[in-house]
């Protein structure tokens, strides 16, 4: 059976030592990658010689479809050729034909050479294409000369038979007739008048051969007078290639009638020219990440193409197509994500999106599979970073035989879900997901018709002896709060009367109130409204991507006008987890492959002057089921968010949350805040984290030892008299962010627990009827 490159003579001992310390660093490098891919061990040095050989030599072994009736690049399958390929036998390497980002599709598909045409071919979205004026030929000419005499006839002071004669001799072209008449009667250094005259004129009066400035799909086009007259001497190409490229990764050719240009040994134009070019007078410059080509045509005249055949694109029409090629590429974009450490030394989280090459499209679905195909990052030994996939049979597959896997992640095994995953890369019958949301739906209203809602403490809270406190890594100015309000600060948790920390601490009074698990995490929260709340005026709907697949694509196509903030729970230390926000449900569904585990509505009124405005408050529940609120003005913080018109991007990574003032919030949104304004919003706000409190409590209402401080933030819904507040995220505070509210956080939460009354905190109670 052939491995590798072939047959080589046996190394030497030195080589053989050197490819046992190199592949030692392959094998700690990736030891972690492929077991999590469960890569065979055996067949770890043979994907090592692979990678390090670029061997991808899987045409040996397998042979596409060759039904001629397929018309999607998806739509081929792979077939063994050979007589068997034995269970963990061999491991395959498959290309990326694209790597992308959340933030970078849409760029790239618009901007990288021939990408929007191979996602085409795979989606099967094709751009209608707008058909050019064309020159008039024998048979037209006379219509044109027609239609344009008139305006030659008037222009130019001349009858109508030199009319005509002009209009002939220019081929048509109204511009270059009547400058004809001109110089004929016009001095030579009064041209330039005349000509901008003319120019004027026309444009006025909506004459003319047509636009001197379009675009098509590989390239823009801009013709002009090389010497500010009114002759279209000159037209520049200009090409998109990206910042990454230089002048020396361009070839420009041109002939009287041709151009080619290839970019980094691809062809991005290639066509004849309209007519006739001084070949040796032609230019380039890359600049910026566009190149551009200036041609000096032979005859000055108005072209209506630059190359013969091309198509132009209307800009409006051609970012919508584009739009919707990337809504159905996300069917067959694959994601991996890792961390990397930024110039500034910060960790952060990189997800990358692919298309697999035409071996990895081509590995069919199938419940039952025989391979496996999974991404794999490799690194090399000076920590170039390269993204491919790994192919290896799971069972034994004879001649003939297809080769599938099983494209659901590996953690999902629920059947109905796995229908709803597979939904999002192979369309189908929507009735299904229609039915499970319904279902989702109808339990819901059940649930908010039986919610328990526990009583509050009106009252003060019962006296308790405080004299010590225990705060993990506490600030000065904290210290200092706490010694002012008489108390001290304990060594160690088992020394104090209270304790503030992020880890529970068993036979004290703590900040680790029994409702911390319940809203830990967002997953965790959404479950418990789920589970003790359903369907609430005040609550934002969220559906959790790996057990409720069927029911968020059932809820996307039912409110289509919705969008969605994706939320991760995977927590690493010093890493700010990132927020998706799409319109796709299929991008909202493929982002459970790398880690996303919740999705959260957001319609397009949460969205005011291009920002996601969230109102914090910080809520104290006391032992005895007091609610506090934080007597201060709340903390508003803002999303940004990327806009196109008046609806937002349809795919992006919300840059992380910033603290604005209540000034301007209170500006922006004084619209959406309507009669009553702030004060009637932030009353509502306090009903609406009482009843929620209220219902959490309702299933746990805690041991009566100890109290919890919460964060909760609120968006802006639309109600029938303006903004309500929209539940969006409720965590417990970390000690840390207690501690950035204010220096007297903690000795005030204190004061509250031991009984006393202190001004920073406001007890909230029940709304009156």
């Amino acid at each position: 059976m052939a491995v590798g490159g072939g047959n080589i003579d046996p190394p030497s001992v030195d080589a053989a030592s050197t490819y046992m310390l190199q592949y030692g660093r392959f094998e700690a490098m990736h030891q972690q990658q492929l077991e999590a891919l469960g890569l065979p061990r055996s067949l770890w040095r043979q994907l090592y010689d692979k990678i390090t050989g670029e061997t991808f030599d899987i045409g040996e072994w397998v042979v596409f479809s060759d039904d001629d009736t397929v018309k999607s690049l998806a739509e081929h399958t792979l077939s063994l050729k050979s007589e068997k390929l034995e269970a963990e036998s061999n491991v395959f390497l498959v290309d990326h034909i694209w790597t992308t980002t959340v933030a970078q599709e849409l760029q790239d598909l618009d901007n990288v050479p021939g990408l929007l045409e191979r996602m085409e071919k795979l989606t099967g979205i094709y751009e209608p294409q707008r058909n050019l004026p064309a020159m008039p030929d024998a048979d037209l000419l006379e219509n044109t000369v027609d239609a344009n005499v008139a305006a030659v006839m008037s222009q130019a002071g001349v009858d109508e038979a030199r009319a005509r004669e002009l209009l002939c001799k220019a081929g048509g072209d109204i511009i270059e007739a009547i400058v004809s008449a001109s110089e004929e009667t016009a001095p030579s250094t009064a041209q330039n008048s005349v000509q901008s005259q003319i120019m004027q004129q026309l444009e006025e009066g909506g004459q003319g051969d047509g636009p001197t400035e379009w675009k098509t799909r590989g390239y823009e086009c801009v013709q002009y007078s090389l010497d500010n007259s009114a002759q279209l001497d000159g037209v520049d190409i200009c090409v998109a290639v990206g910042a990454a490229v230089h002048a020396r990764d361009v070839e420009c050719n041109v002939t009287a009638t041709h151009l080619t240009v290839t970019v980094s040994g691809k062809v991005a134009v290639d066509g004849d020219l309209h007519a006739e070019v001084e070949a040796n007078e032609t230019t380039w410059t890359v600049e910026a990440g566009v190149l551009s080509v200036s041609l000096v045509k032979r005859k000055a005249e108005y072209w209506p193409e630059v190359l013969v055949g091309e198509h132009r694109t209307d800009p409006i029409t051609h970012a919508k197509h584009v739009r919707r090629v990337a809504r159905d590429t996300w069917r067959y974009l694959q994601g991996y994500d890792y961390l990397a450490r930024s110039t500034d030394q910060t960790l952060a989280k990189r997800t990358f999106w692919y298309v697999a090459d035409a071996v990895g499209l081509a590995v069919a679905h199938d419940d039952v599979p025989n391979v496996r195909c999974l991404p794999l990052l490799y690194v090399d030994a000076q920590g170039q970073m390269t993204p491919l996939s790994i192919l290896w049979p799971i069972r034994d597959i004879t001649q003939g035989t297809t080769l599938v896997r099983d494209v659901c992640p590996a953690w999902l095994t629920d059947p109905q879900q796995r229908q709803g995953y597979l939904h999002a890369i192979f369309s189908g019958p929507t009735q299904f997901v229609l039915d499970a949301h319904e279902q989702l739906a109808s339990m819901w209203d059940q649930t908010a018709k039986d919610a328990v809602r526990a009583n509050i403490a009106t009252g003060p809270t019962p006296k308790l002896p405080v004299n010590s406190l225990f705060v993990r890594d506490i600030t000065p100015d904290a210290k200092a709060a706490v010694a002012a309000a008489g108390l001290v600060l304990a060594d160690a948790p088992k020394d104090a009367d209270i304790v503030f920390d992020d880890v529970p601490c068993e036979g004290r009074l703590t900040n680790q109130h029994s409702l911390n698990a319940a809203v830990y995490s967002t997953e965790n929260a959404i479950t418990a409204f789920q589970r003790i709340a359903g369907a609430q005026s005040w609550l934002s709907p969220g559906f959790l991507l790996k057990s409720q697949i069927c029911e968020l694509i059932g809820a996307a196509i039912m409110r289509n006008n919705s969008w969605w903030l994706l939320k991760s729970d995977q927590v690493v230390a010093g890493v700010e987890p990132q927020t998706v926000l799409t319109s796709n449900w299929i991008t909202a569904v493929r982002h459970a492959d790398v880690g996303y585990s919740a999705a959260l509505e957001c319609t397009p009124s949460m969205v005011i002057g291009g920002c996601l405005f969230l109102v914090e408050r910080m809520v104290l529940v006391t032992p005895a089921n007091g609610v506090f609120v934080w007597a201060a003005a709340p903390r508003i913080f803002q999303h940004q968010i990327a806009m196109d018109a008046n609806k937002p991007e349809p795919y992006q990574i919300l840059p992380p949350a910033s603290e604005v003032s209540e000034h301007l919030f209170k500006l922006q949104a004084s619209v959406q805040l309507g009669s009553g304004g702030a004060t009637r919003f932030d009353k509502e706000t306090e009903h609406v984290i009482v009843d929620a409190m209220r219902l959490l409590l309702g299933v746990d209402s805690g041991d009566g030892t100890n109290f919890g401080v919460f964060r909760m933030r609120f968006a802006i819904g639309q109600g029938a008299d303006g903004a309500v507040p929209v539940l969006h995220e409720v965590r417990p505070a970390l000690v840390a962010e207690q501690l950035a509210v204010s220096s007297d956080f903690v000795p005030s939460v204190a004061t509250v627990i031991a009984g006393g009354s202190d001004v920073h905190w406001r007890q909230i109670q029940l709304p009156s009827n």
